[in-house]
């Protein structure tokens, strides 16, 4: 099914497991994509590498964008960094908080600030703008890394009030609560301790990961005219963990 066809999608940190995913669910649908990531990379119909931190560079590459293609019609944030040094806030350096919050919520800030103005400016105006949140936003964890979990609670509120203040426009602004979906990266976690995973399957109801083709799906439907009528929403992709107190044994 052709549901994007036509619509030229911006996917911001396109280079990790899910951007990759989501690029090649896109465009089975029919969009345009342009793949934007700090690393070199060859995600998309156009390729564009910018530092989603630099306020100029992000600026640079939705009018660079929009000059190419002549619209925009969506926008997904990808953008996600957990690092090693971020535990407690009590323990977290000063520079590990701002790294953190930088990767996690400046960037998606830029990214809406510059690029929404252009969704208003498509004929007909609108759109869609998917944030990548964490469903450590949702609950309190003793163990979560603090940095992380409160950055990505901040892009659920900026999610939340921007869907509302530009409700009016036909711009929708949506959330997904990520949950742990199997890729290179979440596996490495977990293999660095043999242990770990046995440890959370206790706590995740569905006992698995979530794939990279459940994470494109969801972000596919969010970005595509049958989720019309839902903005400022946190959509948990998480295998049911923020609802669970007990799970099947």
């Amino acid at each position: 099914m052709a549901t994007l066809a036509g619509k030229v999608c911006v996917i911001n940190g396109a280079a990790s497991a899910i951007g990759q995913a989501v690029a090649g669910r896109f465009a089975r649908e029919g969009a345009v994509v342009i793949g934007v990531d700090k690393v070199e990379h060859s995600v998309g119909e156009h390729v564009v590498r910018a530092d989603l931190t630099d306020e100029s560079e992000v600026q640079r590459m939705y009018e660079e964008v929009v000059r190419r293609y002549r619209r925009l019609d969506v926008i997904y944030n990808n953008m996600g960094l957990m690092d090693r040094g971020d535990h407690s806030a009590l323990d977290t350096s000063l520079d590990t908080w701002r790294l953190v919050h930088d990767a996690n919520l400046t960037s998606i800030f830029l990214a809406c600030k510059h690029g929404i103005p252009h969704l208003r400016n498509t004929e007909p105006a609108g759109g869609s703008v998917i944030n990548a949140a964490s469903f450590l936003a949702a609950v309190g964890s003793a163990t979560a890394p603090m940095a992380y979990a409160s950055a990505k609670a901040a892009v659920v509120q900026l999610t939340r009030d921007l869907g509302v203040h530009l409700a009016r426009s036909g711009v929708r602004v949506n959330a997904v609560l990520f949950g742990p979906i199997e890729t290179p990266a979440q596996r490495a976690v977990f293999d660095r301790d043999p242990g770990a995973l046995d440890k959370r399957l206790v706590h995740w109801p569905t006992g698995r990961f979530g794939t990279l083709e459940e994470a494109a799906g969801a972000i596919a439907f969010l970005a595509g005219d049958d989720a019309g009528f839902i903005t400022g929403a946190a959509l948990p992709l998480d295998g049911g963990i923020t609802e669970a107190f007990t799970v099947p044994e």
